[in-house]
C-alpha cells in the first residue's frame, strides 16, 4: 500500500483510508484471495518478543506462512544486544541479511518512535510497554465490522477493566472513534486513566451495570499485575467488576464479549460466559491472522525505499581521504 509507514508504532500512524483498506484486504483474504506480494522473491520476516506472548506472536508466524514467506524468529536474550551492541545496529544487521520486516515486542513504552525518522529495518509494533498495541486494535475492529455486518457507526463499547495499563485501550481510543464507534471506560477507580484523548466518543463511567445496560459491545480486560508498582488485591474484583451469568441476567441483556487474551477466569470472567456464544475471543483470535497478513503486505508494498544505513561524509576527513586517494 503506497504511503502505508514503514514503522507502524501505533494507531496515530494511520489515516482512515488506509485503515479501511486493511480491513476490504483482510476480508479478502479471509475469502481465500492469493497475496500480492510484487518481490521476485519470498518475504523474510522475523519476530523479536521481548515480552510473553501466545496470541500476537503465532498469529505473526502463521500469517507469515500463509504469504509463504520465511519466518525468522529473532532470540534479543542470546543476540549481540547483550554485547552491548544498540538496537539500532542490530536491526540494520537483520536488515542487510535480507529481512524485510521485524516485528517488535517490547516493555519499554515508545521504543519505536527513534527509528520512524531513519527507519533501519521496517517494522509493527506488537506491543509496547502500556504504550500501543495496533494490531490488536485493528483485528478488534475488523472483529466487530464482521459482527456487526459493517455497521460501526453509533456502536457503544464498554471496556471494563485495567485501562491505565492496558495498550489495546489506548490503541482502541485512538482507532473507534474513527468510525463512529463510543467508548465507556469502567473499572476500578485506581486502573482509569487520568486523561482522555479530546474525544466526545469517549468517556469513563463508574457505574457498570448502567452501562452495560447501553452498550453493544463488551470488551474485557485482564488485571495487568506485571505493569503495578504493587499487587492489586483481586479478592473482590470479579464481584464487582466480573462478567458472569448473574450479572447479565440482572441487566436483562446480553452482548458480544471480547477479550484480547489472555483471559483470568473466574477474574474478569466467569467459565460459563467463555464456554458460550456470547465470547467473541476465539473469533478474535482467528481473524487476527488476516488483519496482520493484510499489514505485512502493505508495508511490504508501500513503495519506501529510505530504508537501512545512513551514510554521512565526514566533512572533518575530506582531506585525509583526498591525500589518501592521491597516494594510490
Amino acid at each position: 500500500m503506497i504511503g502505508f509507514p514503514s514503522i507502524l508504532e501505533g494507531i496515530e500512524d494511520l489515516n482512515r483510508e488506509q485503515v479501511e483498506q486493511l480491513l476490504h484486504r483482510a476480508q479478502e483474504l479471509k475469502l481465500g484471495s492469493p497475496a500480492r506480494l510484487p518481490l521476485k522473491r519470498k518475504i523474510s520476516v522475523a519476530t523479536s518478543f521481548l515480552e510473553n506472548s501466545t496470541r500476537t506472536k503465532l498469529s505473526f508466524e502463521m500469517a507469515i506462512k500463509k504469504l509463504e514467506g520465511i519466518h525468522i524468529n529473532f532470540d534479543a536474550e542470546k543476540s549481540s544486544l547483550k554485547k552491548g551492541e544498540s538496537l539500532e545496529q542490530t536491526l540494520l544487521t537483520l536488515f542487510y541479511q535480507g529481512i524485510d520486516i521485524c516485528i517488535v515486542r517490547t516493555t519499554e513504552t515508545k521504543l519505536l518512535e527513534q527509528f520512524k525518522d531513519y527507519p533501519p529495518i521496517k517494522i509493527i509494533n506488537g506491543g509496547d510497554g502500556t504504550n500501543q498495541h495496533p494490531t490488536q486494535a485493528l483485528l478488534d475492529l475488523f472483529t466487530l465490522k464482521e459482527y456487526f455486518k459493517g455497521e460501526l457507526a453509533g456502536k457503544k463499547v464498554c471496556i471494563v477493566g485495567d485501562c491505565t495499563h492496558s495498550r489495546v485501550t489506548h490503541s482502541l481510543m485512538d482507532l473507534l472513534p474513527l468510525f463512529g464507534i463510543e467508548i465507556t471506560l469502567c473499572g476500578p477507580k485506581e486502573f482509569m486513566p487520568a486523561q482522555l484523548p479530546d474525544n466526545k466518543l469517549i468517556k469513563i463511567s463508574d457505574d457498570l451495570d448502567e452501562t452495560l445496560k447501553n452498550c453493544d459491545a463488551i470488551y474485557l480486560l485482564r488485571i495487568q499485575n506485571e505493569r503495578h508498582e504493587k499487587s492489586f488485591d483481586m479478592s473482590t474484583y470479579n464481584l464487582q467488576w466480573g462478567i458472569n451469568v448473574e450479572r447479565l441476567l440482572s441487566i436483562g441483556k446480553t452482548a458480544p464479549i471480547f477479550h484480547p487474551g489472555p483471559a483470568n477466569i473466574g477474574i474478569e470472567v466467569d467459565s460459563e460466559i467463555v464456554n458460550s456464544d456470547l465470547w467473541m475471543a476465539h473469533k478474535q483470535v482467528e481473524n487476527s491472522i488476516y488483519i496482520r497478513m493484510a499489514i505485512i503486505e502493505a508495508m511490504i508494498t508501500n513503495g519506501d525505499t529510505k530504508i537501512g544505513a545512513r551514510y554521512n561524509h565526514i566533512s572533518a576527513l575530506k582531506g585525509l581521504t583526498e591525500n589518501d586517494e592521491s597516494k594510490v
